[in-house]
């Protein structure tokens, strides 16, 4: 190697830092245009004989309405169906995301079937114009609780397993950012 090579690599070195630096940053652009979705989760349990969703929703925003497909068994083809479609929540528990599916609304569009099984997707408007989603299979047995017992004392179903509430919370306050905006997160 030659003196004058040593200074020829040195006048490329910024070139390439350069493109290095360009391509680095064309990565970040990107990953800010186009973020993931949040990792929207539901929770599934039974009160009394009924099964139950609750729904993550920012604080002071409440449910509207809601929509329930059965989605076809994991593996396996076959139509999405819309089982239940109901606005208009009766009760705070409801409207603030615990609800229990087929009853508690004032306007069902769709009548629920008498029983809620295999995987669902569940679906939420909200008063503050945000949708929430997310799929589920429905556990053979899922977390057991007794009418009146309240939200914050229950576990959950998860895609993560048996959570408490205030884990369930957690996961949406950490993955869900957009309360302070008027846009929608979903997950199907």
């Amino acid at each position: 190697m030659t003196k004058g090579d040593t200074v020829r690599d040195r006048g490329h070195r910024p070139i390439w830092l350069l493109a290095g630096l360009l391509l680095s940053l064309s990565q970040v652009g990107g990953a800010c245009t186009h973020p993931p979705r949040p990792d929207y989760q539901i929770g599934l349990v039974r009160i009394g004989d009924r099964l139950a969703v609750y729904a993550p929703i920012c604080a002071g925003d409440t449910i509207t309405a809601v929509q329930v497909h059965q989605m076809p068994d994991v593996g396996k083809s076959g139509d999405v169906v819309l089982i239940w479609d109901a606005e208009g929540p009766i009760g705070a528990d409801a409207r603030a995301g615990l609800i229990v599916l087929g009853e508690g609304f004032r306007t069902v569009r769709q009548a629920p079937p008498a029983q809620f099984d295999r995987t669902l997707s569940v679906a939420v408007d909200t008063a503050a114009e945000r949708r929430y989603s997310a799929a589920m299979t429905v556990p053979k047995e899922p977390a057991q609780f007794s009418a009146g017992t309240p939200v914050t004392d229950m576990s959950f179903d998860t895609e993560d397993g048996r959570v408490s509430y205030d884990t369930l919370r957690a996961h949406f306050e950490s993955e869900v950012t957009n309360c302070g905006s008027r846009s929608r997160a979903s997950r199907q």
